[in-house]
């Protein structure tokens, strides 16, 4: 893997990231991260890390940079596959010194079903915009089930957190699951649900760039045309 995820690829990965920017210095480590994972490369995961953490010297910064990396893989599993999520946050794990590994979840575990379907379907409206009815009745008339899972679960437990990732954040990381997976039509709704989650367009453009050259490394291959913005 050191022959794909080579600092020079990651470097370059950063430089397609605009700085400064809302995200951070490390925003491009996440998306990173995420893309590799839903390539399937979850080895590449921890190597992702080493570069970013090899610029600072401070633990806090490496604990914060670890969280999001983290978060980020964990919300891209609901998109990619828990199956890639557990082994990209494995690998990282197993890599990192014990005074970065955390053992408290960042959710809070007692939310009833009810208020987590309240912060879901908010969330899911602020998201989709003017098109969240639609988005919703697709979804609802598909499978009545899928709707209630991704208002409560989807929405309301995984991506409503925002301690270590912003909403635009996790929006990045749903593009950088989406796009190696060949969804256009998600592509695109989150796409634009990164704008109207307080994304400024060159980030989005940015993320969407970073995750195509990762899934192009890793041998991706789309049958569908990737949205831009």
């Amino acid at each position: 893997m050191t022959d794909v995820a080579t600092p020079e690829f990651l470097s370059h990965l950063k430089a397609l990231y605009p700085a400064p920017s809302s995200g951070g210095d490390n925003t491009w480590a996440f998306v990173a991260a995420v893309a590799f994972s839903a390539s399937n490369l979850p080895e590449a995961v921890p190597l992702v890390f080493q570069h970013a953490a090899s610029s600072t010297t401070e633990d806090e910064d490496s604990l914060l940079l670890v969280r999001k990396m983290k978060d980020a893989v964990f919300k891209s599993g609901m998109l990619s596959g828990y199956p890639k999520a557990i082994n990209a946050l494995v690998a990282l794990h197993n890599t990192l010194p014990e005074n970065l590994r955390e053992k408290k979840p960042l959710r809070d575990l007692a939310m009833s079903t009810e208020a987590l379907t309240k912060v879901g379907s908010e969330l899911f409206d602020q998201t989709y915009g003017n098109t969240a009815k639609t988005v919703q009745s697709t979804i609802n008339d598909a499978y009545p089930d899928l709707w209630f899972f991704s208002a409560a679960f989807a929405y309301g437990y995984v991506y409503s957190c925002s301690e270590v990732l912003s909403l635009a954040d996790t929006e990045f990381a749903m593009i950088a699951a989406l796009i190696p997976m060949d969804t256009p039509r998600q592509i695109d709704w989150h796409l634009h649900g990164a704008i109207r989650n307080g994304a400024d367009i060159l980030e989005v453009k940015a993320v969407r760039q970073i995750t195509i050259e990762v899934a192009q490394l890793a041998g991706i291959k789309w049958k569908n045309e990737i949205p831009d913005i």
